[in-house]
């Protein structure tokens, strides 16, 4: 986020830096979403889900540096948030999921973001995971169906379980990650998105492994979303950060681990954290972690935790 935007989101708010959030103890997992800002996001920085944002995100205090991965026609996953090659790269029209790897490779992923970052291309997750400072980790969100998670698993076997963390909308995903690999922690992305269309909130996911929209149009059932994390024997939720007002108690009931996203504004962080938030997706993480810190809070890295 630009620094223009966060004050002006302070203003708006009547907060200033240092009265952003309200003074409060404990630990907040700070998660850079793809690394720094997208399109309209943190100008300056890198282009998402790029090596250089990776190391951009973990420079500038992140905890945790959230990606998206999908997998080649040949086999590679790599690093991308959409579908297509249409909107970050320079070669228009391709499906990520049928094109080579070495095609890929040729695509600068970083031009339209300015020339200075015409060198960077797609990265692999391996190449992602070497660049994995001791203490911080990976929030790796898988795009597609339960018929890749061998495939990312195999480029992640090295890293310790306490420096990967797994997410996917698609719960046959989220659960095909937690039966191959029990010890590695996994949450649903829940989209509750309040949709006026139905005078309520949506409980909005995928399934299979073509990963199927389910759910946007249904009323937000918290309990059975609850019930489904605990029957998947997932870790927790990861949701937008308008929720159910109950969904946070049903959470924390549970014994389960909530994070939101993403979450810039000073007003909606601090709502969340009020509602016990274990983790907080931003575009905005280093004045996340200055709100963070002038109210009395730390980071997983600042109170020499892991994540």
């Amino acid at each position: 986020m630009r620094r223009e935007q966060a004050l002006a989101a302070l203003a708006a708010a009547h907060r200033t830096p240092d009265t952003a959030l309200t003074p409060r103890t404990g630990v907040a997992r700070l998660v850079a979403h793809r690394g720094s800002g997208h399109e309209h996001n943190d100008p300056s920085a890198p282009p998402e889900n790029t090596l250089a944002a990776v190391e951009y995100g973990f420079a500038h205090g992140a905890d945790a540096v959230e990606v998206d991965v999908w997998r080649t026609a040949d086999g590679v996953v790599v690093l991308h948030h959409d579908a297509t090659t249409d909107r970050t790269t320079d070669l228009p029209g391709r499906q990520i999921t049928d094109v080579a790897h070495t095609d890929l490779q040729r695509a600068s992923a970083g031009r339209w973001k300015g020339t200075q970052w015409s060198a960077q291309t797609i990265p692999t997750l391996a190449q992602v995971a070497e660049v994995v400072p001791p203490g911080r980790a990976l929030v790796v969100e898988i795009e597609e169906g339960p018929q890749v998670v061998p495939d990312v698993l195999a480029v992640l076997s090295g890293l310790p379980a306490d420096q990967v963390m797994f997410i996917s909308k698609n719960l046959d995903t989220a659960a095909e990650v937690k039966r191959s690999a029990s010890d590695r922690r996994v949450l649903w992305i829940v989209d509750t998105t309040p949709r006026w269309q139905i005078g309520g909130w949506a409980q909005g996911h995928r399934r299979g492994s073509g990963s199927v929209r389910a759910g946007f149009d249904e009323p937000a059932d918290v309990a059975w979303l609850v019930d489904q994390v605990l029957r998947h024997d997932l870790d927790g939720l990861d949701t937008m950060v308008a929720y159910p007002p109950e969904l946070p108690a049903a959470v924390a009931g549970a014994g389960l681990l909530w994070m939101v996203w993403t979450a810039n504004d000073p007003r909606v962080i601090d709502q969340c954290l009020a509602d016990g938030a274990w983790g907080i997706t931003t575009d905005n993480t280093t004045q996340v972690r200055e709100w963070l810190l002038n109210a009395g809070m730390t980071t997983a890295v600042g109170a020499g935790r892991a994540f």
